[in-house]
Order: C-alpha cells, then structure tokens, then sequence
C-alpha cells in the first residue's frame, strides 16, 4: 500500500490559473499539464497553514491555460493548450472523476466565461486563440454539457477575459476583453442559439486581459411618475496599459419608458453605448478609472459576495499586476469615488529578475472570505509557481502566511540528505529547492531555495548534511555549503538536526550586483556586511512556521564556495563516493573525447589527473555501488545514450575499468541502481527499450542474470533499497507514461517479484525523471521521492 506524503507542483504562469470552490474549499490550479487539487484551505480557526496537494488530476496532454469551479456545482473545469475542456466531479470523499471531455477547438483554450450574476446558471463560454466563442449549457435530458452556437470575433481579436449576465432564462450577454484594447459585448438568445455582436467599445490603450462583473441591487427609479426597475452591473477590466476600468451597465425593459439622468456632471460623462435587444435595453458606460499599478494588471476579482445582493459601496476589488504587487480598492462611503485601500506585495525594481529575489510579478488573484470562521485570504501566483498568501487581521491589516510551493518546470535531480531528514531536488526552472518536515504538524514543506540560477539545473548531490555538489546547463559544476542562519532555522523549524554550532559555516548568502554567484558572508566586523546579516538573521530567527515565498526568495540561499571546471559541454549526471572524497562528473556528448568521466577531489577540489574514457555519446547516469560493511571495495557504474555501461573499480584517486558492455541494451539507457552486497556486485539497468535487467560481475565478466520488460512504455528512472533479508533488493521504478512500479529482486536467486503497481490517482501526469528512496526505514516501509516531467515532487510512502 502507497500513501502520499506530499506532493509539490508549481502553479503555472497564466491568468485565470486557479480558483476556489466556497463549497468544499478547495483549491484547483493548472500545474503543467495537470490540475492540482488542495484539502480545504480553511479550518475552523482559520486559514489552514497545512494546506497541500493531495492529486493532481490527468487527462490533459498539453499544458493547462484556465481552471474554474461552476459556482455550487462540485463540477470543475479545466482547458489547455491542446483545445480540450475537462469537467470534473468532486465526491463526497474528496475524489475526482472525468465528467466529461469537451473539444470545441484545435487552438489554445484562452480563456473560460462563467455566469457572474446568477449561481444555479451553469452555462458557460469558452474562448480560443484564433478568435473563437463557444457557448455551453447542461442538457438535462442527456445530462451533458452540449455546444449550443459558437461565433467568430472580429478578425485579429481573440478574447482573453470573459464574463456571462443572465439577464433572463433566454437572454445572456457576453463581455469579453482580449488582443485589442476594446471590448467585444455580444448578446445571446438561447430560444434560437443565436450569438449577436452589439458593440465594440474602446477605452483601454493595450490588451484587456481580465474581466469580472458584479451586479448591484436592482434600483427603482420614478419616471413620469411610472416606477421603473433599473437593473445595473458593474464591470472591472484590467488591461496591460496599467489601468483599471470600471464599467456600468444598465439593463431596462425595452417597453419602459426612458429615463434621463440629470445630476451627472457632463465633463465627467463618457460616451454611453447603447443596444437593444427583443426585449431589453442596455446602456454601457464608463463608471471609474482606477491607477496604481506601475506595469501591466494581470487580473481583476471583486471579493466574493451573493449574486445580484450586493450596494454599490459594499464592493471591494483585488487586482494584481506584473509590477508584483497586489491591490484592495473600495469605493469611499459618501462620494463612491474609489480609492486603493491597501497594497500588498512588493516595489519591484524594473527588469529584476528571480534570480535576484524578485517575485517576477502576480498573475492570478483571488479574494476568499470563509463564512464559517470569518477569515479572509488574499491569495495570487508568481513566476516562481508559488503562491502569496495575505490573511487578513482583526485591525484591518494583512499578514503573510506560508502557502503552496513547487516547481514550474521538470523535476531533473533528486538527493537525500546522509541523516535522510531533508532532501533537495533540481528543475529546468533553474532552481534547487530544500524539502522537510514541519514540526508543528510532520507535512513536507519548502524550506529553502539554496540555489537560484541562470542556467536550468541538471543534476544535485548532497556530499555531507551541509554541503552540496549541483551540476545545471553549464560546464561548471559548483559547490554549495548552508549558512548558519539556514540551519539554526531548520533545527528550530524543521525536523532537522545539522551541526549549527560548527564555526566553518557562513553566516549567510548575498548575491551581488551583476553577479551570478551567492557570496559568503562571515566577517561581521564589516559595518555593511554586519548590517544585511543582521536583517537577514532576523528574519530567520524570528520564523516559527514554514517560510513564505519572499523569505525562501531572499534568505535562504546557500553561498557557493567552489566551481568546478573541466567538462566541455552541460553538465549531465554527477555522483560522490561513500566516503565523499570524490566527486565524478559528465557532460553532454555526441564524440567520444567528451564522452568521459571526470574526478574532483573534495578536499582540494582540484580535478584528479584520469579521466575516465569508455562511452561514444552522453553518459546520463552515474552511480556508485553502496556501502558495505563486508566489502571494502567501491565500484562506479556510468549509462549512456550509446546503448553501453561501464564498470570501474576505485583505488582512492585511481579507477580501474572492469568492463564496458556493448550493447547492454538495444535502446539508450537511461538509469542505474545497485544492489550489491558483500562480494556479490550486482546492479540494474533500464532503457528506453522497456526493459529492465539485472547484471552480475562474475569472473571479471559481467553476465546479464535475469530481466523484466514493460510492455506499456519506456523506462526512465529506477532507485533500489536494501530490505532486511540478505541480498533482497527494493526497487522503485519509473516509466516515460508517468507508472511507477514497486518491485523485489532477490540477487541470490536473479528473481524480480511485483509488489504492486502505484495507484493511478496517486501518479504525475507525464513521464517520471528520477526516483530516490530513503534509505532509513520506518516499519518495513521508505519514503519515495519521486520527480516528474510534469514539474510535480512528490512524497509517498511505499
């Protein structure tokens, strides 16, 4: 049986990303080509700190573009790149099944339009990248969801942002913003399926990118003494010249008689656009122009309220922009002129990047208000994948709470550290991230970001608890070693004990201006230095839960003590020896003089005289046997693309090539695990061709001893454990389909036995990367770590 432990995949980088359903309290955002799904973000104290992904739903083979809950539905959907909308069901146990699978077109899904003013309408609209309008309604007599009409918006327009008004059961209109800076409003009559384009409006100077809507309480209004039911909604939309606008429609019945406006000021009166349909008459006109954002809004939401039930000086409004800041606007009580009540995020400085601690702006924002414990959340996404969190205090102010991390792109590399308490992990988003347990509740967390680079991260190993050898899409391999300040805060935080009180460590990490390299800091006699460390030790010290994005940005950081040079392409795979004296590398290749291994030693970090020469294209995994107690021999197994492996027996500095095996596979091998144990040096391969084999070093020759083949897909990523039964082997193993595999192999016997096949809910949505198992056992069972393409880390316990 598997449990899952955590699961860790960053929020991808588009609007209307995520949402939240007030019914379960769930949240749901795209992360690569899948959808994650939360526990209740509240509790009944509160916003709940031990928030985390519990599945991450399948079914999409190109990245997720928009995710929106139906109000009061339990229905989730969700659209990607690939022109395919997935409607979900949540249980009552929390699980999801595929309601249906929806594909209106062949482009990108750009965005979802949902009804605003009216929850038990469960219609909706979806946009594409060429320029197209689908409308949706639940048949009930098939119970599905079926295309009603679709349209096609004026040539070079694709919408962006879409909202639907119910205006009766048979009359909707559609507002939609996109790649002009205007806005399309459509109408549609659902007795004839019939979309209606009746206006173009400009205002805006740049894209419309976010549109939603409230309507306010229906106004009665004396006309000639006739009383008159005005109805009005009020729409904001965000646009990338920097502005907010607010938007007012009005609704009358077209047999009513027309009402004047008198006490407007006429300088202050915009050009109305005014349309009619079969039997309503509309007026749009513009309400407000919000500034404050200092680049692009990236979206507008008013805080959640009852449909169609709200006064006009009750709304507040949440925008978020690329300059990574988040607003709260409201309206003043006496003269409903709209102010920003506060502002959240950062000041960023113009073209920083992540990498220098930026948050690299705000996306997706939302306003969540929880009925039940009167707590309310400002929530909004990054570049980074990661989520800001703003709880909102009794006084009015908002504090910064630890929220959802993960990577954005590909997990590549995975290492536990030797006491197997913590565990860093690489991605193609060019970072190294820190995972541990909380004390306070014994969840997986984000506890660091050790390194942050310029260059997609390859490959990472852990020589020591404190120290770290990472390898990325450069020629240098580099060396990291944790500052004080990081490990004072993971002994008191986390469930991890390190030497803090060793002197050798750095006091903490910079990164310089124009520089790519995080820089120890230790000499504290320097009045600047003495002054960062001070705030940055502050920070950490006065941290009692996990945290939050902007710390892990900024302060945790590893300083980098050595680069190693030598190779003459990207760093590919890197392994240490038992003893950590050595560390062995390889690059990328396609001829054999760059096809070798080369030796750094660790106490001088100079690279050792041999390189080791016996494979034609890249090696992409290098791995030395394990330590044994009844052997004191240690051996080094490197795969490559050319369909080889070579065996190397190590003498301190010196290799010796025991054999290289020609042809081991039929397709390129991906990854290695040992399982050797006392004399008995044996090991597994498995490759693209499906197959997974067992090798054994007999009479200095080495003899393939038993095989297992997949029949479903290629094999990318395998580890292996020692059990409690002599020369019986764990092995976890990873397919390019997303399957993982538990298996034992008996060594003495050459015998593969399957324990079980990971259940499919549990597993990432694409091919697994790497797989790494805690060799520190609990009960008979291991800690799995498991790395995807699909950017998802995940933690089961198998």
């Amino acid at each position: 049986m598997s449990v899952v432990e955590g699961i860790f995949a960053g929020c991808n980088r588009n609007l209307a990303i995520f949402d939240y359903d007030y019914q379960s309290k769930v949240l749901a955002y795209g992360s690569a080509n899948t959808v994650s799904v939360t526990t209740p973000i509240f509790n009944e104290s509160g916003y709940d700190i031990g928030t985390q992904v519990v599945a991450t739903l399948k079914h999409h083979t190109r990245a997720v573009s928009c995710v929106k809950w139906l109000h009061k539905s339990s229905i989730l959907l969700s659209a990607c790149e690939g022109g395919v909308v997935n409607l979900w069901k949540r249980s009552k146990d929390g699980t999801y099944t595929l309601l249906q699978g929806l594909k209106p077109t062949e482009h990108a899904i750009s965005g979802i339009g949902l009804v605003t003013n009216d929850d038990k309408c469960f219609d909706f609209v979806v946009a594409d990248s060429k320029g197209m309008l689908f409308y949706y309604s639940f048949e009930s007599d098939v119970h599905r969801f079926m295309e009603r009409a679709q349209i096609e918006l004026p040539f070079g327009y694709y919408a962006m942002g879409v909202n639907i008004l119910r205006i009766s059961e048979t009359e909707m209109v559609i507002v939609t913003g996109g790649s002009k800076p205007v806005l399309q409003v459509l109408t549609f009559d659902k007795m004839v399926n019939l979309f209606v384009l009746q206006a173009t409006v400009p205002g805006h100077d740049d894209w419309v990118r976010s549109i939603d809507s409230r309507e306010i309480k229906t106004e009665s209004v004396d006309v000639n003494g006739v009383p008159v039911e005005k109805r009005r909604i009020v729409i904001a939309t965000g646009s990338l010249d920097r502005i907010i606008r607010l938007w007012n429609l009005t609704v009358e019945d077209v047999a009513a008689p027309v009402y004047v406006e008198t006490n407007k000021l006429k300088l202050l009166t915009s050009k109305e656009f005014k349309f009619t349909t079969l039997t309503k008459r509309y007026v749009l006109s513009l309400d407000a122009i919000l500034m404050g954002h200092d680049d692009w809004v990236s979206e507008v939401s008013w805080k959640e309220g009852d449909c169609g039930m709200q006064e006009y000086n009750s709304l507040q409004l949440v925008s978020s922009s690329a300059d990574s800041s988040v607003m709260v606007w409201q309206p003043d009580q006496l003269s409903g002129v709209w102010f920003p009540e506060t502002r959240l995020g950062e000041i960023a400085i113009k073209g920083a990047s992540t990498a220098t601690g930026s948050s690299g702006g705000f996306y997706c924002s939302k306003w969540i208000a929880d009925d039940k414990s009167g707590a309310e959340i400002v929530l909004s996404n990054g570049k980074t994948g990661s989520f800001r969190c703003w709880v909102k205090q009794i006084d009015g102010s908002f504090e910064r709470k630890t929220c959802l991390t993960g990577p954005v792109r590909g997990v590549t590399d995975i290492s536990w550290s030797p006491s197997g308490e913590y565990v860093l992990a690489t991605s193609l988003d060019q970072s190294t991230r820190l995972y541990a347990r909380y004390k306070g509740n014994g969840k997986w967390y984000e506890f660091g970001r050790p390194q942050i680079h310029g260059y997609d991260m390859i490959s990472v190993k852990l020589m020591t608890d404190t120290k770290f050898v990472s390898g990325g899409d450069e020629k240098v391999v580099r060396v990291f070693e944790m500052p004080r300040n990081v490990a004072e805060m993971l002994e008191r935080v986390a469930n991890v004990s390190v030497s803090s009180g060793n002197i050798t460590l750095p006091e903490f990490a910079s990164v310089p201006v124009l520089g790519l390299s995080n820089k120890a800091n230790i000499d504290e006699n320097d009045e600047g230095v003495a002054g960062e460390s001070e705030i940055v030790s502050d920070i950490l010290v006065d941290l009692i839960q996990p945290p939050v994005e902007d710390v892990l940005q900024r302060h945790t950081l590893w300083p980098e003590c050595e680069k190693l040079y030598g190779h003459g392409f990207e760093i590919t795979t890197l392994d240490a020896s038992k003893d950590r004296s050595i560390v062995s590398s390889a690059c990328r290749s396609n001829v054999a003089k760059h096809a070798v291994i080369r030796n750094f030693n660790s106490s001088t970090w100079l690279q050792c005289s041999e390189t080791l020469a016996a494979h034609d294209l890249t090696i992409t995994r290098l791995r030395y046997s394990l330590p044994d107690d009844d052997n004191k021999n240690e051996y080094l197994l490197a795969v490559s693309r050319d369909r080889k492996f070579s065996l190397w027996l190590r003498h301190g500095e010196e290799f010796k090539l025991i054999k290289v095996q020609e042809k081991a596979h039929s397709r390129i091998i991906w990854d290695c695990a040992w399982v050797n144990f006392g004399d008995n040096i044996s090991f597994v391969t498995v490759s693209r061709d499906k197959e997974m084999r067992l090798w054994k070093l007999e009479n200095d020759d080495v003899v393939c001893t038993g095989s297992v083949r997949f029949e479903e897909s290629a094999v990318t990523a395998i580890d292996s454990v020692k059990t409690a039964q002599k020369g019986v082997f764990k092995l976890v193993v990873g397919l390019d389909n997303g399957d993982v595999y538990v298996y034992i192999v008996d060594v003495l016997h050459n015998e593969f036995e399957e324990l079980m096949k990971i259940e499919e809910s549990l597993l990432p949505g694409a091919g697994i990367s790497r797989i790494s198992i805690c060799d520190k056992n609990v009960d008979d069972t291991n800690v799995v770590c498991i790395g995807s393409d699909d950017s998802s880390l995940r933690f089961l316990r198998i």
